[in-house]
């Protein structure tokens, strides 16, 4: 039953219209982005990325360029999407009657949900990255093979511990409130709202408030981020010792994101035992 709920939920996504609209504008602004470049100079001609400046842009892409509004309003419409279907069609009564277990019905969702979201990220962060670095010439002292290698070990790890707690918050989060108003819209409203609304904070009241928010208890944790930008680096030490880093600290962080979303998963769940509709 599981794997059926599974296999059907990658049915709706891939069978919606909206999701590869909204897969194409994700992929354009991201896009858009690296061509660009992250901070002055880095787009003019004979510019030469060096090796601190390739791994930190490779961090502040994870964080700031995918997390900071663009894929977690992604996430939340592949939720939405889901949610529009389980509340839009009569499958949920049918399975129901044939015995299915909520618990399957909800779970087999969510791991379809996080699959797609987990496989997206990865592979337009890998070559978010490649674009970036290739359309500068390469990074100064390494080899293209060892370039590709690299990238995806860093870009893998940054999407495992920084960017997947984060997308996890978002979609356990969704998954609420759609099936607390039983409609896909609420939910995305709620959401959507909060990556806006996060993102403005973010600018305009991270350095007058206390950092605790922002460190330890935003959909991008500070401590997190800070603590694997510069990982498995000669710059890595120092940014420990600066901002005080500590791996109590970064559970800490990871540990928020995952309970809220297994927190809002369960209550979905508890929701779903008492769905009639």
């Amino acid at each position: 039953m599981f794997l059926a709920t599974y296999k059907n939920t990658f049915k709706t996504l891939f069978r919606s219209t909206t999701f590869w609209l909204i897969l194409i504008v994700l992929v354009i602004t991201i896009a858009q982005g690296q061509i660009k470049g992250h901070y002055d100079g880095d787009s003019d001609e004979g510019f030469v990325l060096g090796h601190q400046d390739y791994v930190q842009t490779l961090a502040n892409t994870t964080a700031a360029d995918f997390l900071m509004y663009a894929f977690p309003i992604y996430a939340v419409f592949t939720v939405v999407l889901v949610l529009n279907r389980d509340y839009g069609d009569k499958f949920f009564e049918i399975e129901k009657a044939a015995g299915l277990k909520p618990s399957a019905y909800l779970y087999g969702r969510l791991a379809a949900i996080v699959t797609v979201n987990a496989v997206t990220l990865v592979v337009l962060n890998i070559l978010a990255s490649y674009l970036y670095v290739f359309t500068r010439g390469g990074v100064q002292g390494m080899e293209t093979g060892e370039i590709i290698i690299d990238v995806i070990v860093r870009t893998v790890r940054n999407d495992i511990f920084v960017a997947m707690p984060t997308v996890l918050f978002y979609i356990g989060i969704t998954y609420f409130i759609g099936s607390m108003f039983k409609h896909g819209i609420p939910a995305a409203i709620g959401s959507i709202g909060y990556v806006i609304a996060y993102y403005v904070f973010a600018l305009m009241f991270r350095f007058r408030i206390t950092p605790t928010y922002f460190d330890y208890f935003s959909p991008i944790p500070y401590n997190l981020r800070r603590y694997f930008h510069y990982y498995d680096t000669e710059y890595w030490e120092s940014m420990v010792k600066n901002y005080d880093l500590t791996i109590g600290k970064v559970a800490i962080c990871i540990g928020f994101l995952v309970g809220v979303s297994a927190l809002c998963s369960f209550l979905s769940y508890l929701r779903l035992r008492k769905r009639n509709d």
